[in-house]
């Protein structure tokens, strides 16, 4: 038992020997959910992870109710946010996407939009949204094996939303705005001017696909990152962008199976009629550009793409990835 406050429980005590296994499933964790953005197209800023300190563990199992009771009772083996991953996005229309693409590959215990709480409730700031996630025993992801049923909190913010927050975190761990109305009013007034920055964000994102989709790449071009993209914007400019390097990896891709001309790949769109074709592939979420185009192509043209493609970046799992997508789209046929 704990004589005075500040000293540790046996329970913390205990975790803060076994820390190094927590900070080794974290960062399988967030290695783990690069990829999976990375494999679904998804455009991002970072992917950050920490363990929770001994002494924030602490401070929290020592919260009470109104009765006088834990409101954490159990010890730090209860708590869901000893590991925690942050996602930052460049705009807050792709936070839905990366949310359902998450809860698809761990299991998901909780889903609460806090930023939209706060809103509703007239209040002002980013909490975020908050997924509390299990790594799942029964096909956990590639490099998690060895922490099947952890469970994390993963935190989805925009740029802006996470500079607001940080910088609002640090005032208010140092104490220095409360009760003070006029840090209080500049927050209020700098939280507005944020939310309409990333209205403005996503307003740009929009214009600027339009703009691309009604631009015509020369047909006769051989094919780059940029005109690949502009050819992308025309034939799914609903899908969000990719990641930059990502359709450097594409050009690849293409000349790996023989395209090499803007000509030749609209050709092949056309042949295949790629609107039908997607709307068999099963997405419960719009993937980035360039994951649709990889899985076109891997419906399309089978095990020679899988062949063709197997080693191209620096994914070391993409094969078995892609026999496994394969597999699921030829049931999906059924």
């Amino acid at each position: 038992m704990r004589q005075s406050v500040g000293e540790f429980s046996p329970e913390v005590m205990d975790f803060a020997g076994r820390i190094s296994n927590y900070e080794a499933a974290a960062e399988a964790i967030r290695q783990c959910i690069v990829a999976r953005l990375r494999d679904d197209g998804l455009n991002h800023h970072d992917v950050r992870c920490r363990v929770k300190t001994p002494t924030s563990v602490q401070e929290k199992l020592d919260r009470r109710d109104d009765l006088g009771n834990p409101r954490y009772p159990g010890g730090p083996e209860n708590l869901d946010d000893l590991v925690g991953v942050r996602v930052i996005l460049f705009v807050e229309t792709d936070i839905k996407a990366v949310a359902i693409a998450l809860t698809n590959q761990f299991i998901c215990h909780d889903d609460e939009d806090k930023t939209a709480v706060i809103r509703k409730n007239g209040g002002i700031g980013y909490a975020g949204r908050h997924l509390t996630l299990e790594v799942p025993v029964d096909n956990p992801p590639v490099g998690c094996e060895a922490y099947r049923g952890q469970r994390f909190e993963v935190q989805l913010r925009t740029v802006l939303q996470h500079a607001w927050a940080e910088f609002e975190h640090d005032i208010r761990f140092k104490g220095t705005h409360v009760d003070n109305a006029e840090i209080s009013r500049a927050f209020t007034m700098a939280s507005t001017l944020i939310e309409l920055a990333d209205q403005q964000f996503v307003n740009i994102a929009d214009i600027l696909k339009r703009m691309q989709s009604e631009s015509a790449a020369t047909e006769s071009q051989e094919l780059d990152a940029n005109n690949v993209q502009l050819l992308l914007d025309r034939v799914f400019p609903a899908y969000p962008h990719s990641k930059a390097g990502q359709y450097r990896w594409l050009v690849e891709v293409f000349g790996a199976n023989g395209f090499s001309t803007v000509a030749a790949v609209e050709q092949w769109f056309m042949d295949i009629d790629q609107r039908a074709m997607v709307s068999g592939l099963g997405y419960r979420f719009l993937p980035g550009q360039v994951r649709v185009v990889d899985d076109l192509l891997l419906k399309t043209l089978g095990e020679p793409y899988i062949e063709a493609t197997k080693n191209v970046g620096n994914d070391f799992n993409r094969e078995g990835k892609l026999r496994f997508r394969l597999r699921r789209f030829r049931t999906l046929q059924h």
